[in-house]
């Protein structure tokens, strides 16, 4: 049984800033500028994303219900960076054949996208009313997308869970919301079966698990407790060096005023050391203190519960736990008897900060257990990751029954992998933060690279794997509104990352790492969570200025040179419901 160990957080970008050139400069950085689909194998799937609440807009039209995204976005719009919601976002819901239609152009074979959970179920169960509305918005889409012989990637679920069901029973972290969800799965593969043949359950679990009842971060975001904020506040020691005056205040007992300006200032210690390309995205499964401590100052926490779901709990601690298992529950409840059904898991790549010290070996091995293994141990054998069992209180993380453990075994057809970027891990014996998820692990994270060695390690470590998509991929960059769009085009670190991150990939393939697609995150310039519109992940710029209007960005002209040549064709996808249809893909190539 391993020693308790744990994770604290150490990534402003300046830590890897010479680290990152260094390699840049290095003999082992290669030229991958040649790198062309035909470098991949002849069925190789290619594809880009976006999901249902940061793109589709039109919040209040067809019918749509609200969600905890829009509940959180329009009653607290402090904790938005730039107090931004995704009530029109990039209006995916009326543009969607226009964006579709340069897909084609561009010539992507796959195009991964969300369905909405309130749109076509506003009251969150079959029972409470089927919109019709919404339906015949996904139908489309999806008709769309096989008339341009694109084939459709559907996410059932991308944070955006119904706000009634937050209401009735508190969403996930009740068990009720399994049965909900498989209703909603099942409604949804008798609509689209038909010509959907690929289907994703959950969007990043680890994530929703962590952001809401962890760092309390996204909705349904309970409030944060004295406890937390105290930690956040040790954790941020050198901008209260730098500010002196600060030190003796308690942040638990200042004015709401004084914590707004002091979220103000946060924001620009941090905005002062962000450089683009560096691929810092906290709700990646990152605990950065800056921006959680920035986010939660600008509301008055302390007192004016009415901004989250629930006053904060003696058990808080164990809630991110409980939602991570009823994540699970529901994703082997949505069984599917045609076609294929996977799980899109989030993690970033840890490499030992000392490779020679056997404390941070495990250190590193234990944080990609807590982000990767915590829901993929599960569905390959029913139970969580040792490291887990030995770190965290038993009384947190309750085990499986056998009859849960059997059905969560096994219940995935394929494997999706969200990659971003890489760290360095080093054990922390003494993290210096509240109890929870966090201290749990016992690490302190730094920073690099490591699409390669995660695909490697999955392989390596868990046995019989289905294949695997890389689901998302990709790097931001902060949104300047002084640039003009054709400036803000000019994103030649995005286009290096794609092509370093694609050889990498391909490199794993060569060494017999079952990865069958990649898809690019995102289309397009979007609602990015607690970010808003202050970051840009598109390949598409969006000119959120001017009617939404989308602009090619030199990664997107990038893909389109890369992506030209042999294309695969979509045949037999039957329009409507059809018992006939076939999910048989043509491998031969025009």
């Amino acid at each position: 049984m391993e020693s308790s160990k744990s994770v604290a957080v150490l990534h402003s970008p300046a830590d890897y800033e010479d680290e990152f050139n260094e390699y840049l400069n290095s003999k082992g950085h290669h030229d991958n500028s040649h790198i062309t689909r035909n470098d991949f194998p002849p069925n190789f799937l290619f594809g880009t994303a976006t999901s249902a609440y940061q793109f589709e807009g039109g919040a209040a039209k067809g019918g749509r219900g609200p969600s905890i995204w829009d509940t959180f976005a329009l009653k607290t719009p402090g904790r938005v960076a730039d107090g931004s919601n995704g009530n029109v976002a990039t209006d995916l819901y009326a543009r969607f054949e226009e964006d579709i239609t340069m897909m084609k152009k561009m010539g992507f074979d796959a195009y991964r996208f969300s369905i909405s959970w309130p749109r076509i179920l506003p009251g969150g169960r079959c029972c409470a009313g089927v919109n019709q509305e919404g339906i015949d918005f996904y139908n489309n889409v999806i008709d769309t997308l096989i008339q341009h012989e694109i084939e459709p990637y559907v996410t059932l679920f991308h944070w955006d869970l119904p706000q009634c069901l937050q209401d009735e029973y508190d969403g996930f972290l009740s068990k009720r919301v399994v049965d909900d969800f498989r209703e909603f799965a099942e409604l949804c593969f008798w609509e689209y079966g038909d010509r959907v043949k690929n289907w994703t359950t959950l969007n990043e679990p680890t994530t929703y698990s962590i952001q809401g009842y962890a760092s309390c971060t996204f909705p349904p975001s309970q409030a944060p407790s004295p406890t937390f904020l105290t930690a956040l506040i040790s954790s941020v020691k050198d901008f209260f060096h730098d500010h002196p005056a600060l030190q003796d205040f308690d942040i638990t007992s200042i004015p709401a005023s004084f914590r707004s300006a002091l979220a103000s200032l946060l924001h620009s210690y941090s905005s002062d050391s962000y450089q683009d390309g560096t691929n810092v995205v906290a709700y990646r499964g990152v605990f950065e203190p800056k921006q959680l401590l920035s986010t939660f100052l600008y509301d008055d926490t302390r007192t004016n519960y009415s901004n989250y779901s629930l006053k904060p709990k003696p058990d808080q601690a164990k809630d991110v736990y409980i939602v991570g298992r009823n994540m699970l529950l529901a994703h082997a409840a949505a069984e599917h008897q045609e076609g294929k059904i996977g799980i899109t898991l989030v993690t970033h790549w840890l490499e030992p900060l000392n490779n020679r010290d056997p404390d941070d070996i495990k250190a590193a091995k234990r944080g990609v257990d807590f982000m990767l293994g915590w829901f993929l141990e599960p569905i390959v054998s029913g139970n969580y990751p040792q490291s887990m069992i030995d770190n965290v209180p038993p009384e947190n993380l309750a085990p499986f029954t056998k009859s849960e453990s059997e059905m969560v075994k096994g219940s995935y057809d394929f494997l999706g992998l969200n990659y971003y970027t890489a760290n360095y891990a080093s054990n922390d014996p003494d993290p210096d933060c509240a109890d929870g998820y966090f201290k749990d692990q016992h690490i302190k994270l730094h920073i690099p690279w490591g699409i390669y060695k995660l695909l490697k390690h999955t392989k390596e470590t868990y046995k019989n794997l289905p294949p695997i998509y890389i689901t998302e991929n990709g790097v931001d960059e902060r949104s300047n509104h002084k640039h003009t769009a054709q400036q803000a085009c000019d994103d030649t670190m995005r286009v290096n990352y794609y092509q370093q991150h694609l050889a990498y990939v391909r490199k794993a393939i060569d060494e017999h790492v079952d990865v069958r697609g990649f898809f690019a995150w995102s289309w397009c310039d979007n609602f990015e969570w607690t970010e808003g519109y202050s970051v840009r992940f598109g390949i598409m710029y969006v000119d959120f200025k001017n009617d939404l209007r989308r602009y090619p960005k030199k990664s997107a002209l990038w893909f389109s040179k890369f992506l030209k040549g042999k294309k695969k064709l979509i045949v037999n996808a039957k329009k409507r419901q059809n018992t006939n249809a076939t999910d048989d893909l043509d491998a031969d190539y025009n």
